[in-house]
This record gives C-alpha cells, sequence and structure tokens, in this order.
C-alpha cells in the first residue's frame, strides 16, 4: 500500500511541472524516409502526394510540385471553433545551404475550422533547386494560440525528366527542361493542350566561344507529328542577332503554340542549339502528347 501511494504522489509531481502534456512523439517512415517529431501536437500520418497521388519513394523529377500532407492533426488550442497554425518551411542543400526559407505558409488565414485537421504544405522544385543534387525539406508546424509544436524532415533527390533527350556536342547547361508558360509549371507528364504556350528551356549554357565579349548562337526549331507530318520547321530563330553572357545565363529557349487542328500523336518537339563561333552545340527533343 505504501509503494502505491508513492508511486502515485511521483507521478502527480511529473504530472504538475509537464502540465499534463504527454502528446510527445517520434516517428520514421522506412518507405520514404520521412521523421517527424512532436510536442504537444500530432499528426495521425504524414505522407508526399504528387498530382494528388500519394508517392512511396523520396526521388522527384526536375519542376514537380510535391505536397507534404500532416493528416488528422491534434492538439492544437480551439477557440470559437477555430484553430491557429503557424508552418515553417526551410529546404537545405547537402552542403549545408538554406535554398529557401518561409517563416509562415499560413500567415494570410485567418484560422482554420476546428473540423479540417489535415494541413498541407507544398514545395515547386525548380531553379534555384537543381537536379543531381540532394536536399532536405524540413517543416514546423506550431500554435499561434499554444505552445504546441510539429516538425517533419525528408531527404530527397532531383532527376530531369527522362524524356527530354539531350546530345550535347560541345555546349553544355546547368538545368533542361519542358515548362508550360501557360500554366506556369513544368510539365512531367508529357500532356500539352492545344493553344497552350510552350517553352524548352536550358539554365545557365556553357561551352560557346565569346567574341568582342559577345555570343552569338543559332537556335533551331522543328515539331513532328507521329505520321511525319512536319508541324513546325524553323532553321534559326536567332538570325544575325548577338547577346551577351548575362543574358545566356538567363536562359535559351525555345516557345512552341499549336493550334488546334489534326495531328497524330505523340508529337516530337525537336531544339538545336549551336555555336556560330565554333563547333560547339546541343541537341534535344522530347515526345508530346497533344490533348
Amino acid at each position: 500500500m505504501n509503494l502505491f501511494k508513492k508511486t502515485l504522489f511521483v507521478c502527480s509531481i511529473f504530472a504538475g511541472v509537464t502540465s499534463c502534456n504527454f502528446n510527445k512523439s517520434v516517428r520514421k517512415d522506412f518507405v520514404t524516409g520521412i521523421t517527424s517529431q512532436g510536442d504537444g501536437l500530432s499528426a495521425e500520418q504524414i505522407y508526399v502526394s504528387v498530382n494528388n497521388e500519394k508517392v512511396s519513394d523520396n526521388e522527384f523529377y526536375y519542376g514537380q510540385n510535391i505536397y507534404t500532407n500532416f493528416e488528422n492533426m491534434d492538439g492544437f488550442v480551439v477557440e470559437n471553433n477555430t484553430y491557429h497554425p503557424q508552418m515553417e518551411v526551410v529546404l537545405v542543400s547537402k552542403a549545408g545551404d538554406t535554398i529557401m526559407y518561409e517563416a509562415n505558409l499560413f500567415q494570410q488565414n485567418p484560422g482554420f475550422d476546428a473540423s479540417m485537421k489535415t494541413l498541407t504544405g507544398n514545395m515547386i522544385l525548380a531553379r534555384p533547386i537543381y537536379s543531381g543534387e540532394d536536399y532536405t525539406l524540413k517543416y514546423t508546424i506550431t500554435d499561434e494560440k499554444g505552445e504546441g509544436t510539429f516538425s517533419s524532415s525528408l531527404k530527397f533527390d532531383i532527376i530531369p525528366d527522362p524524356a527530354l533527350k539531350v546530345s550535347k556536342k560541345g555546349l553544355d547547361f546547368k538545368e533542361g527542361y519542358v515548362l508550360s508558360l501557360t500554366k506556369n509549371a513544368v510539365i512531367t507528364d508529357g500532356k500539352i493542350g492545344f493553344e497552350e504556350v510552350i517553352l524548352m528551356d536550358f539554365q545557365d549554357v556553357s561551352g560557346y566561344t565569346k567574341v568582342n565579349g559577345l555570343v552569338e548562337l543559332g537556335l533551331k526549331i522543328k515539331v513532328t507529328d507521329a505520321d511525319g507530318t512536319i508541324i513546325l520547321n524553323m532553321e534559326d530563330v536567332y538570325g544575325e542577332k548577338y547577346t551577351s553572357e548575362a543574358e545566356i545565363k538567363r536562359g535559351i529557349g525555345a516557345q512552341l503554340e499549336l493550334n488546334n487542328g489534326v495531328l497524330k500523336n505523340p508529337i516530337n518537339f525537336q531544339v538545336t542549339i549551336w555555336d556560330k563561333n565554333s563547333d560547339a552545340s546541343l541537341d534535344a527533343e522530347i515526345k508530346l502528347t497533344v490533348e
């Protein structure tokens, strides 16, 4: 009996010191590698999704928009059926440099309905992010009205879109991708629409020869459908244009917009960039389905 009373006494002191807060957790998903830690706040499940589909690895294509979902969170202070979460996001390179930082993704939100318990943060994996490198994505969720915290960490790799085939012959680049200017999103599923403005873009091109401090490049665009019908054939978009190295660093791109018509899918979008002051060049192509 005495032992029982002593045990109760010790537990009551502990509970008083911690303000009755036993809601602490540490978790790791061995499939995706997501780790999480909660103190006062908890999440039933954490997962990453792309295009509304749950993913089961930590390798993503350059330009993808990834969502980290914190499902069925609990522990927030609720006032008038509303709670006020804050979400900090930090992206760190393998070298430990902070690539992106946002103090609170929810700063414009006056509060969430208490019935909406799943919180989501998203990150577009584009410049200043580059493929071929490793990153760590960290979220920290806090309670504006309380002291609870919850954090997660995900290490992941970025890979270039395998659908974009590039052959380099002296010219090189830091990043290449196909972007929908209409939707302001990198195309990662190989699908485009009629009247949609598409850009095949190459960032930080190098390997050219400067003459009098200027660069002279050529840009050829050719588009054919699956039957071999030529939809577009432009031998040199730039013509006699000279440009500065600073402009080249901002990106070299070829735009495409298809008007409504009859074609056989998929189309083949081909681009050739060459240096007019040397024999350096690169060829790129991607097959796209027009819907």
